[in-house]
């Protein structure tokens, strides 16, 4: 009887300390998603001596679109490189185009993200079933393409990234929009960890 007491005694306890830590206003975590898994602890390295790390969660708020002048809600939002990582919303320092939005599954849409000396810089993604770097190929990749407005995003694009799903970005591409030549690889995933 007297250690039914307690472990009641105990789980009252247990309720009343949960009760008043979640009583809704407490700011909530943003996940990571596949294409950008920003685990904390989790690492990328590059061709180019770089390593990405994914460092810890911090309390952040941003602004939900380009024309709002209100913020979100706080909440506890993975760093990735130095940004903020809302879903797939990294956060840009723009007052303009604070986001730049990456691996939306918007198909064949194009989106602004940012101005460029008056021109509107755009993305657009596509999906790829397999994509070789190095010795590794990664299934289910997207590849988000950056351009300016007048130019098109198939030969004159400046940028290309791509993001391969449960492993992050895995390469980019740069090109000069304005001129024929090739494209560059600026550099492709050499090795990296997941800390799920």
């Amino acid at each position: 009887m007297q250690k039914r007491f307690k472990l009641a005694l105990i789980a009252v306890a247990g309720l009343a300390v949960l009760t008043a830590c979640g009583d809704g206003n407490d700011p909530k975590y943003i996940t990571p998603e596949p294409y950008l898994p920003a685990y904390p602890g989790s690492y990328w390295d590059y061709t180019d001596g770089t390593r990405v790390r994914a460092t810890n969660y911090e309390l952040h708020n941003y602004r939900p679109s380009t024309t709002s002048p209100d913020y979100t809600d706080e909440c506890y939002v993975p760093i990735w490189d130095g940004h903020y990582l809302y879903k797939y919303s990294i956060y840009q320092s723009s007052p303009l185009y604070p986001l730049k939005e990456l691996v939306r599954a918007r198909g064949s849409s194009v989106w602004i993200v940012d101005e460029n000396n008056g021109q509107k810089l755009k993305r657009s993604e596509e999906h790829v079933d397999s994509l070789a770097v190095g010795d590794s190929i990664y299934k289910d990749v997207y590849c988000v393409t950056e351009f300016l407005e007048n130019l098109d995003n198939k030969n004159h694009w400046n940028l290309r990234e791509y993001y391969a799903k449960n492993v992050g970005l895995v390469k980019v591409e740069v090109k000069n929009p304005n001129d024929s030549a090739n494209f560059v690889v600026q550099k492709e995933l050499r090795s990296y960890f997941i800390n799920k």
